[in-house]
């Protein structure tokens, strides 16, 4: 296999990424063991490398990419500096929250410059090329199943116990499941290619027995097109002699209307003589009337002009008594206003009087109450003494509460004392050691308790004097509320008088509001003397009025007509004018209708229409039998050129069936003799060429004789001798550390087959022994070295998260993270 590109990754910058909120790390080449307590975030570097030098999806390390994110953040950054085997140095970068973006950098000078991609497939496709990973597998994919798998995801598959399940897990990592999938796919379709084949059998099938109708259809077709021209001959015909038969009935419609229009004419003129005559004689009586209403209005006009007179007298007398009514509503209200007047001025005078004997006594009350409030000279002294007797009382309890303290230490120091313990240094007293100890604090408990008595007795004393003071304070301060009670109640007091001033004060202008009163009651009714007489007035004018209303009502009844008397002369003239015309056109009417009887037939004319009628459903019953024969051709002319339509699809399915066929032929073929032994025979290489890279692997690791095989269906067996004979213990019969070695063994020569010169490798030495650790740890340093009886060197950088201290020894830097 072709060496790979040779790369390194010199530093990695992560920011806002889990716990690591700024954090930049510098690696070596070689091995590189990340080193530090749990919870710092070291295998958070491994998924920072995958998610931005592989393009991991950070969902394959978290449930949600907020949790990839540090704790508060909203968009965080991860950028790795790498240099490859040409010398050039490179800086990916891949931001995590908000619009991902995935940028490649070259470094130029002391700056990078960024490459332009046109998406994050290109920028993929372009890392691949630097990593030397170019081999059509996405790089993420390398990366979770063979370069940097957690322990745990790479056990996994070692320990899935159905073999295809197993096989079909290891062909994916080993990028050699492509041809045991296509096997599985072809197979579907080679049955859709069968199902196919099979289902244009059936269309051409059913076709086939549908053409067999065409010659039939296309003779079919030639009968109705002679049938047609001869139907089309034949309406043209009856068409001519329906023409003949119009022109025919039209001119017997012509005699016919010119007959009607003649006698509709002449009974037209008859009936509007008959009523311009009947109009004659009313408009006469209407003369009549006029020139006798003439003389009715010459009769009454005089009468007519009296009423007029009264009239208007009349409405001057009914204004005169609307003002006369309005007057006396006007004294009526005045009168009511005195009177209202003089009630109040009486009730204000009685309402002021009493309220100044109201005032009058309620001060003399306030200024006795007053007297009654001089506080006692002895009262006033005691209550001075309170704030000093309070702190008195203060002063005895802080002295009380000393002693209090005292007696409480002198009690726990005689106690400790009895029990041997210095009371000063809390520890056993070795000068009482094994005597009694003498009793030096019963004495000063009793001089203690003595001075609380006394104390005790003067706080007493001093309490029933403050409780006194208390008292007399609290009198002072009932005698001051009493006293600001009092002086609310005067200020109550002088305000009410100053509301009795006012009110003395209206008392003037109600008098003179009762004066003005009195003179405009008295002006009014000076005014109503004035309509005396207007009664007898009224009651002679309106009997005026009714004793002329008969010669005024007469009067307009007849002035109109009397005034039309003229006119209604003049249309009696002009209507007996017109009357003598319609007479004399009426006589020309009746010669002319006698002239249209003698040219019009009336049978004639209705054979002349029934004739035509004929024709006419004739001319419809051909041209509905031609519409009919239309309508046959055209759906003859569809279905052959339907049964021509089949014919061709018939062609073209003949002919998909053949490359169909053809294509069964091929996919059997890549099936039996490519697809379906490929997988197997690449498997069974991979698994030679990794066994025996793994077998000197797992020896170093194990120190042992037992053989490493990964045998069928890729189980891990070990192989050995037992009692002198062969023996084989699969994955199943294993122990933990036997597993973990082996696991670790096949990831190694795997890594080294597929060519990655780049691994990251968690917890390697879980499960395993303290020997088997430290020998893990040679392994590692001996694949470094290239030692042949292991395996040659063939990565660039192993990076390693693990507490042992057996790598301290063999790496080539350990990565502090936590400090």
């Amino acid at each position: 296999m072709p060496r790979k590109k040779s790369m390194q990754i010199l530093s990695i910058h992560l920011k806002s990424i889990k716990s690591h909120r700024d954090t930049t790390l510098d690696f070596a080449a070689g091995i590189n063991v990340l080193s530090g307590p749990n919870g710092v975030g070291k295998s958070t570097v491994f998924e920072a490398i995958g998610y931005a030098l592989f393009g991991v999806d950070a969902r394959d390390f978290v449930t949600n990419v907020e949790r990839f994110l540090s704790i508060g953040a909203k968009r965080g950054e991860v950028q790795v500096i790498f240099c490859i085997d040409d010398g050039s140095t490179w800086r990916v970068s891949r931001t995590v929250g908000g619009g991902v973006k995935w940028l490649l950098a070259r470094q130029l000078g002391d700056d990078f410059e960024v490459e332009e991609h046109a998406n994050i497939r290109e920028t993929e496709t372009r890392l691949a090329e630097l990593l030397g990973l170019a081999n059509g597998r996405p790089l993420a994919e390398q990366f979770k199943l063979v370069i940097g798998p957690f322990q745990n995801d790479f056990l996994g598959p070692f320990v899935i116990k159905q073999a295809t399940k197993r096989q079909e897990a290891f062909d994916e990592i080993l990028g050699i499941d492509a041809w045991r999938k296509t096997f599985k796919g072809t197979s579907g379709l080679l049955s859709v290619v069968q199902n196919r084949i099979e289902v244009l059998n059936a269309e051409v099938e059913a076709r086939q027995e549908q053409v067999v109708l065409l010659p039939e259809r296309e003779k079919e077709q030639v009968g109705l097109v002679e049938s047609l021209a001869l139907q089309r001959l034949a309406l043209q015909e009856k068409q001519a002699l329906l023409s003949e038969a119009a022109r025919h009935l039209a001119l017997q419609d012509k005699r016919e209307k010119a007959l009607q229009e003649a006698t509709a004419k002449e009974q037209e003129l008859g009936l509007r003589i008959t009523n311009g005559e009947e109009k004659v004689v009313d408009q006469k009586l209407r003369v009549e009337q006029a020139r006798q209403a003439q003389q009715v209005v010459e009769d009454n006009s005089a009468g007519k002009d009296t009423f007029e007179r009264a009239d208007q007298k009349l409405k001057d007398l009914r204004e005169q008594e609307r003002q006369c009514r309005e007057l006396e509503r006007e004294i009526g209200r005045l009168e009511k206003d005195r009177q209202a007047l003089q009630q109040k001025l009486v009730h204000e005078g009685n309402e002021v009087q009493k309220a100044e004997q109201e005032l009058a006594a309620e001060q003399a009350r306030l200024d006795a109450a007053r007297l009654e409030l001089q506080p006692d000279p002895l009262m006033q002294k005691v209550a001075d003494r309170l704030p000093a007797l309070r702190q008195n009382g203060e002063d005895l309890r802080n002295q009380r509460g000393l002693l209090n303290g005292r007696r409480v230490a002198l009690i726990e120091g005689q106690d400790k004392l009895g029990e041997g313990i210095c009371p000063f240094f809390a520890e056993p007293c070795g000068n009482i050691a094994g005597q009694q100890p003498r009793d030096v604090f019963s004495s000063k408990v009793a001089d203690l308790d003595q001075q609380a008595a006394q104390l005790d007795s003067r706080i007493g004393l001093l309490g029933q004097e403050i409780l006194k003071a208390e008292q007399a304070q609290q009198g002072l301060q009932g005698l001051l509320v009493r006293a600001a009670e009092l002086d609310k109640q005067q200020q109550q007091l002088e305000g009410r008088g100053q509301k009795t001033l006012v009110r003395a004060a209206g008392l003037a202008g109600l008098k003179a509001d009762l004066t003005a009163a009195e003179s405009r009651l008295t002006a009014a009714r000076d005014a109503y003397k004035a309509y005396a007489d207007l009664d007898v007035t009224l009651s002679c004018t309106e009997q005026e009025k009714a004793d002329s209303q008969a010669a005024r009502d007469a009067w307009y009844t007849h002035v109109k007509d009397a005034g039309e008397w003229t006119a209604r002369q003049q249309t009696l003239q002009k209507w007996q004018l017109a009357l003598d015309d319609l007479k004399r056109d009426r006589q020309v009417a009746v010669e002319t209708c006698a002239a249209c009887q003698k040219t019009y037939d009336v049978e004639q004319h209705q054979l002349a229409r029934q004739h035509k009628e004929g024709l006419v459903a004739e001319v419809a019953a051909l041209e509905q039998r031609l519409v009919g024969l239309d309508k046959d051709l055209q759906r003859l002319a569809g279905e052959i050129d339907r049964l021509k339509q089949i014919e061709k699809q018939i062609a073209e399915r003949l002919a998909a069936r053949k490359r169909y066929q053809d294509q069964e032929k091929l996919v059997k073929y890549l099936r039996n003799l490519v697809f379906k032994n490929v997988s197997a025979r690449l498997s069974e290489r991979f698994r030679e060429e990794i066994s025996q890279r793994a077998d000197r692997i797992y020896r170093t690791i194990a120190e042992g004789d037992e053989e490493l095989i990964w045998g069928d269906h890729y189980q891990v067996v070990l192989r050995d001798l037992a009692d002198g004979q062969l023996r084989e213990r699969t994955d199943d019969q294993l122990s933990g550390g036997q597993m973990m070695s082996a696991v670790v063994a096949l990831r190694l020569a795997l890594l080294q087959t597929i060519g990655a010169r780049l691994a990251f490798f968690d917890e390697p030495t879980s499960n395993l022994d303290a020997a088997r650790r430290e020998n893990l740890a040679q392994a590692f340093r001996a694949i470094d070295v290239g030692r042949e009886e292991v395996t040659e060197h063939w990565y660039d950088q192993l990076f390693l998260v693990s507490h042992d201290v057996a790598f301290t020894e063999i790496t080539d830097q350990i990565v502090e993270i936590g400090e």
